[in-house]
């Protein structure tokens, strides 16, 4: 998948970024789209290699180096929600990892030279309660897990808000990406003709293109903005549109009844409550910001991505 967020490719020339949970998909994809753009960028990592700023946020470590000479900072760290099943050691180790590392950004920033700076902290739509209405961002909370997970997260992240430092969160919908997380799951069974929705399939998927992700993150930066953004492409389908559309765009049948719930909690644990949640999210926001989605629409997209 070819970037074409290029036009304004030397606004902010030699720009430093540097990329918390780098080494992930979306990190990756990050990485490169900032660099298409002559942008430095660093990763921050337990292992240390060239590019890679070496850190332990479990222990409170940090390369004094890291967030010096950072112009944006992405923070995209955390344990993985989808892979494993939830037990409750692992619910902990994925709320820790995401609140260890986001604070200790926080407190290694505070001690950095006084100059402008610009943090996005990730987050996700689990953050909003169940719902069939279109949800903004001053929507409450919702209840749950994932819920819990986004709110301490975002919660800790606002502590990095300071004269010297922008904070935007961004609530990330379903990140559709090549090989990559939700397609990189289903793309084999689809292609089998195993495709299938789960639960009522009649529950909403708000999801976003990866190249939208990042042009996101980019335009946030460019525009100075600040504040809580959904991260969602404007058009919302049901679990089973979605399935059905995946099907059709490998050109494999659709034939398959649902996965019941019941069964996915045998299979999958507490995961069930992702595969299953119910949220219709709007991106109004950011667009009224001016940002214009490369894929807003979910059958350019996977096009795009399983044929492109």
């Amino acid at each position: 998948v070819s970037f074409v967020y290029n036009q304004d490719k030397n606004l902010y020339p030699n720009m430093q970024v540097l990329i918390a949970g780098g080494s992930g998909a979306i990190g990756r994809a990050l990485t490169r789209f900032q660099e298409d753009k002559g942008n430095t960028v660093r990763i921050l990592s337990r292992t240390a290699k060239e590019e890679i700023y070496r850190w332990d946020p479990a222990k409170g470590q940090l390369h004094p180096d890291a967030l010096e000479s950072a112009d944006l900072i992405v923070n995209l760290s955390g344990a993985p929600v989808a892979g494993k099943r939830w037990s409750p050691d692992y619910k902990q180790e994925m709320i820790d990892s995401r609140v260890q590392a986001t604070r200790l950004l926080a407190d290694n920033l505070a001690q950095c030279s006084p100059r402008q700076r610009h943090f996005i902290n990730a987050s996700a739509v689990g953050y909003y309660p169940n719902s069939d209405d279109l949800l903004e961002e001053e929507a409450p909370i919702g209840e749950g897990f994932l819920a819990e997970l986004c709110g301490q997260w975002e919660e800790e992240a606002e502590k990095v808000r300071s004269e010297n430092t922008r904070l935007s969160i961004l609530r990330i919908g379903i990140v559709l990406q090549k090989g990559e997380g939700f397609l990189g799951q289903l793309v084999p069974l689809a292609r089998l003709g195993l495709a299938a929705a789960v639960g009522s399939g009649r529950q909403h998927c708000s999801w976003i293109h990866i190249q939208d992700l990042c042009g996101i993150v980019h335009h946030l930066h460019k525009e100075e903005l600040e504040g809580t953004f959904n991260a969602v492409a404007p058009e919302v389908v049901t679990n089973k549109t979605m399935t059905r559309n995946l099907a059709e765009a490998l050109k494999r049948p659709y034939f398959l009844p649902n996965v019941p719930e019941f069964v996915l909690r045998l299979l999958y644990g507490g995961v069930t409550e992702e595969l299953v949640s119910n949220h219709r999210i709007s991106c109004n926001k950011i667009q009224t910001k001016g940002y214009q989605f490369r894929y807003d629409a979910l059958k350019p997209a996977l096009k795009d991505l399983l044929n492109g």
